[in-house]
């Protein structure tokens, strides 16, 4: 499997991995990181070209993003799957996913001991990181990103490319737009119109 990144939450998804038991060998790609080892941890090859890429990848398809920033998330999702990937979901044996109307998106990442409960949809390529967690009737976006220890509660919409801070907590029924950054510890108690940022509590 190849990891898109080789910071510091592609090191967090070797965990994930390690933990789950994937047997396959795995590679790093990081082709804008000027100091990087020529291997993570000394086990992990990370490569920097597209030919490298494109060679791991005819033999075995599965790419999974490993930063963060929800428009780079996009971006290498799509130029990846150019060059013959398929985007594939990490999910940590740890997280606790219910088993009642949850409708998962390919290519994401739920990292440990995240929560995502029951009539719950998650579009493609999104983020739900540690000890976050997502209640009932919630419909979240491709693409973004849930960090760590934030809580969207029921019946909570939130649009493409959006991203919530660590410890942030979204209150039941709010609907928040597309291309949105919502602040860490920030507690949103209103609708958030596309593009825009807020912070604070209440979020403003």
């Amino acid at each position: 499997m190849l990891l898109v990144g080789a910071g510091g939450h592609a090191k967090e998804l070797v965990s994930v991995l390690n933990a789950n038991g994937e047997t396959s060998p795995i590679f790093l790609f990081d082709d804008v990181t000027a100091q990087l080892p020529a291997a993570l941890f000394n086990l992990y090859p990370i490569v920097r070209t597209e030919n490298q890429a494109r060679e791991i990848l005819s033999q075995d398809p599965r790419f999974a993003l490993a930063i963060g920033n929800p428009n780079h998330r996009k971006m290498l999702a799509d130029k990846f799957a150019q060059w013959g990937g398929h985007l594939t979901s990490i999910i940590a044996n740890s997280a606790i996913v219910g088993s009642h109307e949850v409708l998962l998106g390919e290519g994401l990442n739920v990292m440990p001991l995240a929560v995502i409960t029951e009539s719950v949809s998650i579009g493609r390529g999104t983020l739900i990181h540690i000890h976050a967690s997502v209640h009932h009737d919630c419909k979240i976006g491709d693409f973004c990103e849930i960090l760590p220890g934030s809580h969207i509660l029921g019946h909570v919409t939130i649009g493409n490319l959006t991203s919530i801070g660590s410890g942030a907590i979204v209150l039941p029924g709010i609907k928040i737009g597309k291309n949105v950054r919502v602040g860490a510890g920030a507690v949103v108690t209103k609708d958030i119109p596309d593009g825009v940022t807020v912070k604070g509590i209440p979020a403003r």
